[in-house]
């Protein structure tokens, strides 16, 4: 493990592209920059938050009971594949994968990764991120971990200019329907609550279960806390708060409404998954 870390170190300086496979036999690309996910793959042999992903799949089983037979794994904020290949491959092969990624090299990587693992031909990959409505926005990039490119990132860092459209009008424009979604997938590094507004006709028919990053205080400072719990109080009626720790032995149902005590908490939570009101 120490050698695998010290080529990384290394691969930052030369800038390659590495490769993995993880234990269960997934297959990935990235660049020698990424000292975060792809480094963390390596040296465990394992999916990067596959923790998360097996525990959003068995919670939407119990409290949505999901048909898994056909319809869409929306995975906004896909990086480079991580996530929605290992959704399709190890849980839901049955289901088709969307994918929004909108950090130009990222989306690169993520196709290549698609073929890598053979699930191309029932994936959409789209090289824009979504918002509020249709616009042009700077993301700044995080140096070690190219999953955090950011929108609301460090402006002192690299930059590049993205497409932003939202949900509710990639739908219409492809003529999706809303009732096809079966999952929802978030990690936009802060950008949730606009994600969410920008998807609020698509969950008005289709309330899907949705596990995302939760960032109160980037929420509050970018003013959208309010008008985020706004639309969730609107549908969903209680959540699970999965925290930093991944200790998963002791979850809890919560009303909605207690999502207001964390506005004012100064860093990342954790991860929550929202159930709609029965």
């Amino acid at each position: 493990m120490i050698y695998r870390h010290l080529l990384f170190q290394l691969g930052r300086q030369l800038n390659y592209f590495t490769t993995c496979t993880t234990d269960d036999g997934l297959n990935y690309i990235a660049t020698s920059n990424d000292i975060t996910i792809i480094a963390y793959m390596c040296d465990c042999r394992r999916n990067w938050a596959e923790n998360d992903m097996k525990i959003f799949h068995e919670l939407a089983q119990k409290y949505y009971q999901v048909d898994d037979s056909n319809g869409l794994f929306l995975d906004l904020g896909a990086n480079i594949g991580t996530t929605g290949i290992y959704f399709l491959k190890k849980l839901t092969p049955n289901l088709k994968l969307l994918a929004f990624e909108p950090d130009a090299e990222n989306f690169k990587l993520l196709r290549v990764n698609l073929i890598l693992n053979d699930i191309e031909e029932k994936a959409t990959a789209e090289n824009f991120g979504l918002g509020l409505e249709e616009s042009e926005e700077t993301m700044y990039r995080n140096p070690t971990n190219p999953g955090g490119n950011s929108i609301l990132g460090d402006k002192n860092s690299p930059s590049e200019i993205i497409k932003i459209i939202s949900l509710d009008k990639y739908f219409e424009e492809k003529n999706l329907a809303a009732e096809d979604i079966r999952y929802i997938w978030i990690d936009t590094e802060g950008f949730e609550p606009q994600v969410l507004i920008g998807a609020q006709n698509i969950l008005r028919k289709n309330p899907a279960p949705i596990f995302m990053e939760f960032n109160p205080h980037v929420y509050k400072k970018s003013g959208f806390f309010e008008k985020w719990m706004s639309l969730l109080s609107e549908l969903y009626g209680s959540y699970i708060l999965l925290p930093g720790s991944k200790n998963f032995s002791n979850l809890e149902v919560q009303p909605i409404e207690k999502l207001w005590e964390y506005q004012d908490y100064p860093r990342q939570v954790g991860d929550i998954f929202l159930i709609k009101k029965s």
